[in-house]
This record gives C-alpha cells, sequence and structure tokens, in this order.
C-alpha cells in the first residue's frame, strides 16, 4: 500500500512539475524592447523558421552570413531554443591567435564602437573584470566582449557575444524537456 502510495506521489509531482515547467514557457515577452537587440541582421527574440537540418539533434551554434561584416571577425554565429526556435544568442569570434596586445586594442576599439551605438547608458550596469568587458540591460540583456585565451598564453580570440537571459533559460528547459523524451523514447 505504501508503495502505491509513493508511485502516486511521484506522479502527481512529475505532473505538476511538468505543468509548472510549460507555463515558465509562456512568461517571456517577445514584445520588450531593448536596445541590446541585433547585431549583424539577426535579432533576438525573433523566431527562426529555417534551421538547418541535424540542429535540433545537435544542439549545436548556427553560422551565417552577417548582412554588414566587421573586418575584426572570421566567424558569425547565433543559437536558438530547440522547440520554439527562438533566437537567444549571438557571437562574433575574430581569427585563434591575435596578439595579446592587438586583441585588447581591438576589444578597446569595439567597446568604444559598442557603446556609442547603444547611446545613453545610464541605465545600464558596465562590469570589467580582466579581459572581460559586460554591459547588462534591466537585468536580461547582455553585451559581453572579451580576448579569450586562444592557443597560448600570448595568443587571444577577440569574442563578442550578445546573449538574453530569460531565452537562454528557456533554451535549457526546451533541451532538457527533449533529452527526457528521448531517453523516454530509448525504453
Amino acid at each position: 500500500m505504501n508503495i502505491i502510495k509513493t508511485l502516486l506521489g511521484l506522479a502527481l509531482l512529475t505532473l505538476l512539475l511538468g505543468c509548472s515547467e510549460a507555463n515558465d514557457d509562456n512568461d517571456i515577452d517577445l514584445t520588450e524592447e531593448f536596445a541590446i537587440s541585433e547585431i549583424f541582421g539577426i535579432k533576438i527574440g525573433t523566431v527562426d523558421e529555417d534551421l538547418p537540418p541535424g540542429y535540433a539533434i545537435e544542439n549545436k551554434e548556427i553560422t551565417f552570413t552577417a548582412n554588414k561584416t566587421d573586418k575584426r571577425f572570421v566567424k558569425y554565429e547565433y543559437s536558438t531554443t530547440p522547440k520554439s526556435h527562438i533566437i537567444y544568442g549571438i557571437k562574433t569570434k575574430s581569427p585563434l591567435e591575435l596578439a595579446k596586445k592587438d586583441c585588447l586594442a581591438q576589444q578597446d576599439a569595439l567597446i568604444k564602437q559598442t557603446l556609442n551605438a547603444l547611446g545613453d547608458t545610464s541605465e545600464f550596469r558596465i562590469t570589467q573584470e580582466n579581459n572581460k568587458w559586460k554591459i547588462r540591460e534591466s537585468n536580461q540583456r547582455e553585451i559581453t566582449i572579451e580576448c579569450e585565451r586562444s592557443t597560448s598564453p600570448e595568443q587571444l580570440q577577440l569574442v563578442m557575444t550578445y546573449q538574453d537571459t530569460a531565452l537562454s533559460l528557456l533554451a535549457f528547459r526546451e533541451w532538457r524537456k527533449r533529452q527526457k523524451e528521448i531517453t523516454l523514447i530509448r525504453f
């Protein structure tokens, strides 16, 4: 009898958690306006209806050709949620082997360009830690510009990322749910 109660309790808890998770997906307001929203022709919060084959299986970033390139970058990528296909992150990367001095100079120039493009930044939270610079808007959207370690300490790579925290969490929930579904199908 105790086993039946335990199983019923677990089933009810699973059902409640599943409903809660499903309702969380609807709490995201895609109409809210942000200054941090678009770069190189890709806009955070839009739905991508035309995903490349295999994306939903591999959970990898999608490479795109920028409509207006920046000479500092050679690779452009974005990420979408697996089920709803909402773009939640955009990343650009320089060549891998920049000298530290060159990377830091390019980072400084990119920071100035980004701040100028955003205009009034009094409502943003701006932080810097070592080679990583970050600006956050409404504690939800952020731009990170950093010189990441590459092939050696003397070799760095300039990386700029636009990201939405709420949409990133939605992507995590959708991937987790998808993994659970795959696991159930296998049994």
